[in-house]
């Protein structure tokens, strides 16, 4: 070090190969100095890990901190822009999305945050045999998450070497940012992976030649699209939709169309793909089943994360190149459309919701995603185009919830999964709609219903609508059953009972106590409850007499429980006195409204 705390200038430097990544540029440094890749960072004055014995450069190969460009600069002579163009940083305005640490002590939580949230491979690296046969030089491209073929060989990059099983670049002594300080020199040529100590070998670095991995060709056109995001990566001229955009722009496109393939493609699909070789078909068929199986356990299906490996990039790529790399926003347009159709109908299946929810739409494709997406009045707009004469009924003689046997017998097969008294709701709603309401939301209001309770069944159960105009044939026969039934007017019954909180004790004492039944005040508000639902059809658990506050000490689930219990109990007697009292309840409501 000189007086100011900088490495002293080197006599030799190897110049930097053209897009070079930073680990590779130390290591053919080290080669050329004789010494081991740690004691290279050494003498270049790195910011290392203070919490380590070993020699673990902080943010290495991703990004510099301001002490060790200082000191790169000092013991190279190299310019700045060369030195940080060998770091992952180098694409933080395209790819990727970060900056350089500011402060220390937030330099490894900040890494880890990268790790799990940026596309890129930051503690190893993908490889080309091919390419290091010629040269130990490793491209910074191959670090990348969507790395996948070598444009120049036509070939899969290799993820892992077939030797020790680690991931290729992965490091030394288990720790992907260690660096060796113990061997004098490397030979670039082999794999230098660190390998524990096992029955068979001795611990040590993998000594597997990296140019005798096998390869896997790929057609030119795989090849083509690679180097299309290269140029992209790197700041050529982005498109998308045949508009202009960044390249941060074009590789949000990138992350949203991965998600989506992942999401709608299927295996039978990728099997067809004749621009896939059988190893990128075979990657994306296990990561869909991998996914598959998650989301049977309730885990996440992780659309969003990075390719796991170049085989499965390359899939992801081909797939997702209708979109990416469509010639104008028509052809982009009706890529996207197959894609949404695919998506709403997973959503429609019973227990799932939008998949598309948690994956932030692109700027650049967010009108034509917007529109490929079919509309929630995609159910409504079939009833809206049907010629049909006005209903012989109107919402006041619709109950809340349909009758049960004519539910199971008509609309219930549209419904899959579907809990029967939700589906009961759904069904009161379209009979609504039916009578002439122009939304689910004023169908709701004209019910009186609970607006929380129709909103879910809207938003919910509607997308699992599959033929719509099976849906309304089936709705209008229900309306048919409702005028054969008789014409009720719930919307009178539902005022007259509003405020049936409980059935007077004197009521049912007449009938209760001959049983040797008790008449305690839950089983007053049980009955009134019963009453409510008996004459309006409507859920037990919206009468007056379950209102929160009434319940406040004991809780809606007890509530709930009481309820099934008392209509288990009711005795023939006691359901007839309480049939009696609520129509005289009605009778007195109706009497009442001819005197005003």
């Amino acid at each position: 070090m000189d007086h100011r705390g900088l490495p002293r200038r080197l006599p030799s430097v190897p110049v930097p190969v053209d897009g070079e990544s930073f680990p590779s540029w130390l290591s053919r440094a080290a080669a050329d100095w004789q010494i081991a890749p740690g004691q290279a960072a050494q003498v270049l004055g790195l910011a290392c890990h203070p919490s380590y014995s070993g020699v673990r450069p902080l943010w290495f190969g991703t990004a510099l901190t301001q002490r060790s460009l200082q000191g790169i600069r000092a013991a190279t002579g190299l310019d700045a822009p060369v030195i940080q163009a060998m770091q992952l940083s180098r694409y933080a305005d395209t790819v990727l999305d970060f900056t350089g640490p500011d402060q220390p002590a937030q330099q490894e939580e900040s890494l880890a945050r990268l790790r799990n949230r940026e596309w890129a491979l930051f503690t190893s690296s993908r490889a080309c045999p091919k390419c290091l046969a010629s040269a130990p030089v490793w491209p910074l491209w191959w670090r990348l998450g969507m790395a996948a073929v070598c444009p120049e060989h036509r070939v899969l990059l290799v993820d892992t070497c077939r030797q020790c099983d680690a991931r290729l670049g992965s490091g030394y002594a288990g720790h992907p940012r260690g660096l060796t300080t113990r061997r004098q020199m490397l030979d670039l040529d082999l794999c230098n992976n660190r390998r524990s100590a096992s029955r068979r070998r001795k611990a040590g670095l993998c000594s597997r030649r990296l140019a005798t991995h096998p390869t896997v060709p790929v057609p030119a056109e795989l090849a083509d699209l690679q180097q299309r995001l290269l140029d992209v990566a790197d700041g050529g001229p982005a498109q998308v939709a045949g508009s202009e955009v960044t390249g941060a722009e074009f590789f949000a496109v990138v992350r949203f169309t991965a998600a989506v393939v992942r999401l709608v493609t299927t295996a039978e699909e990728i099997s067809a793909c004749s621009a896939l070789p059988g190893a990128a078909v075979e990657a994306f068929t296990a990561d869909l089943h991998q996914r598959q199986l998650a989301s049977l356990g309730g885990g996440r299906s992780q659309l969003q994360a990075s390719p796991p490996s170049a085989a499965h990039a390359a899939a992801v790529l081909a797939l997702s190149a209708p979109v990416l790399f469509a010639e104008d926003r028509a052809a982009c347009q009706g890529a996207l459309a197959a894609w949404m159709d695919r998506a709403v109908a997973l959503r429609r299946r019973p227990g799932k919701s939008d998949p598309l929810r948690p994956i932030p739409r692109p700027a650049a494709l967010e009108p034509l995603v917007r529109a490929a997406i079919r509309p929630a009045s995609r159910v409504a707009g079939v009833l809206a185009s049907r010629s049909q004469s006005q209903a012989p009924f109107t919402a006041h003689h619709v109950c809340h919830l349909a009758d049960p046997g004519d539910y199971r017998e008509l609309i219930a097969r549209h419904l899959p999964g579907t809990a029967e008294i939700s589906g009961r709701r759904l069904a009161a709603m379209a009979l609504a709609r039916l009578a002439g309401a122009t939304s689910w939301q004023r169908a709701a209001a004209a019910l009186a219903m609970d607006p929380l309770k129709a909103a879910r069944a809207a938003n919910t159960l509607v997308q699992r609508i599959g033929d719509a105009g099976a849906f309304w044939q089936d709705i209008e026969r229900l309306g048919a059953r409702l005028v054969e039934h008789g014409l009720i007017d719930y919307a009178a019954r539902r005022w007259a009972l509003s405020g049936l909180t409980e059935v007077p004790h004197l009521v049912l004492f007449a009938v209760c106590h001959p049983l040797g039944y008790d008449v305690t005040e839950q089983r007053r508000r049980h009955a009134a409850a019963w009453i409510w639902q008996h004459f309006t059809g409507g859920d037990v658990r919206d009468a007056p007499a379950y209102a929160p506050h009434l319940w406040a000490p004991t809780g809606m689930t007890s509530v709930r429980e009481g309820a099934r219990r008392f209509a288990a109990w009711l005795p023939a007697s006691v359901a007839c006195e309480l049939t009696a009292h609520g129509q005289a309840l009605l009778d007195g409501a109706t009497e009442g409204k001819r005197g005003a």
